[in-house]
């Protein structure tokens, strides 16, 4: 098992990888990215990841014409990784230019990936989370590689004993996570935001909606403002690495009894179950 890069087609150790330092992306930001778990050696979900991963590049007017080629070097890079329980990143930059705002000549997109080992979080009894006003750009949707209000969002819960930001926006209505979906169960019902610019398509949100189905649970879109939230009988976040987590506290406000409800629990045990069966 190794740590590897993929950077163009060139597989190569993670620490020998190099990008151009005029690449957009590190530049600008300009270019879209994806994360996709690997579970006893097989991608996970990546033909969704995928599908997600081609909107963001049209949304962003970004259409390499190898894309197909590009799919193929993740699969390979994480065969060579031979590492079974793995996170995989990978993204796509418009590619490297003199620094300017805008572009004018055809340039050549680059590519990144690597493969690293993932290790157990360890968070079944659940995380306790911070609201914080939710000041990211209007299109959300777009898995874009500008994240500093994100990391912003999420070290500012960190340093107030959070594990993970809940996003609260101008109408005082929950969005999400810094770097998850956030739900809440109120009786038999999941509720979810609106999938709109102001949140990012969740893979796992798409999951658990699914997974809804099976459990005789409804599935409902609407904004919740934080005091629903709050008073929510359970609440969980999701996403690819957190998979279904549940939430215990929110701003130091028990949600439900202060522990993973036991709906939360059915889902997260339902969303292993998929996992063991590769049923993605």
């Amino acid at each position: 098992m190794r740590e590897l890069a993929n950077v163009n087609g060139t597989i190569c150790a993670l620490e020998d990888a190099v990008i151009p330092a005029e690449d957009r992306g590190c530049l600008f930001g300009d270019g879209v990215y994806e994360v996709v778990r690997a579970y006893q050696g097989r991608l996970w979900g990546l033909h969704r990841h995928w599908r997600r991963f081609q909107r963001s590049l049209r949304e962003i007017d970004l259409q390499p014409a190898n894309l197909e080629e590009m799919r193929s070097w993740i699969e390979e890079t994480y065969r060579a990784s031979r590492i079974p329980n793995a996170t995989v990143y990978f993204h796509l930059t418009r590619g490297a230019s003199p620094r300017n705002h805008s572009w004018s000549e055809v340039l050549e997109p680059s590519f990144f990936m690597s493969v690293r080992p993932f290790t157990d979080r360890g968070i079944v009894a659940g995380v306790k989370v911070q609201s914080v006003p939710d000041l990211r750009w209007r299109r959300c949707d777009i898995k874009s590689l500008n994240l500093l209000p994100n990391v912003l969002a999420k070290q500012q819960a960190r340093k107030l004993g959070a594990y993970e930001a809940l996003l609260v926006d101008t109408r005082g209505n929950v969005t999400e996570g810094s770097s998850s979906a956030a739900l809440a169960i109120l009786e038999r019902t999941i509720i979810a935001p609106p999938q709109t610019s102001s949140i990012l398509p969740s893979i796992t949100r798409e999951f658990v909606e699914e997974i809804a189905v099976g459990l005789k649970l409804s599935f409902q879109e609407r904004w919740l403002s934080l005091a629903e939230f709050r008073s929510a009988g359970e609440a969980f976040l999701a996403g690819t690495s957190d998979e279904v987590t549940g939430i215990t506290h929110v701003d130091g406000q028990a949600v439900g009894t202060g522990g993973v409800g036991p709906w939360t629990r059915e889902i997260q045990k339902a969303y292993r179950q998929r996992i063991e069966r590769g049923k993605d």
